[in-house]
């Protein structure tokens, strides 16, 4: 257990990060959990809030998954979660741009 915790703890704590805000935004619907309030409103809050919650869990199994990787091939895991960053990048700005956040 200690052997996992050292290699695999970092990911495994924004895993747990990542769900928590994922599903925050999902059930609870608090926008204010990752949008600060002296922005202005998005444009449809219900659309923003189901797609930046999804994407939060989206980016939540890639780093579960990179934990894995961890223990198979270190490159491998580096290389699946620098993709899974860039790709959440670009779904960030393109959620931002739709919805005015």
């Amino acid at each position: 257990m200690e052997m996992i915790l050292e290699q695999a703890g970092i990911p495994l704590l924004l895993f747990v990060i990542c769900m928590y805000y994922g599903i925050r935004l999902l059930v609870l619907k608090d926008i204010s959990a990752i949008r600060p309030k002296e922005k202005p409103p998005v444009r449809e809050e219900e659309g923003y809030v189901k797609a930046a919650g999804i994407l939060i869990l989206f980016y939540g199994a890639a780093t579960l998954a990179m934990a894995v990787l961890i223990f198979v091939n270190i490159y491998a895991a580096f290389a699946e979660i620098a993709v899974c960053t860039v790709l959440m990048g670009a779904a960030w700005k393109r959620i931002a741009d739709r919805y005015g956040a």
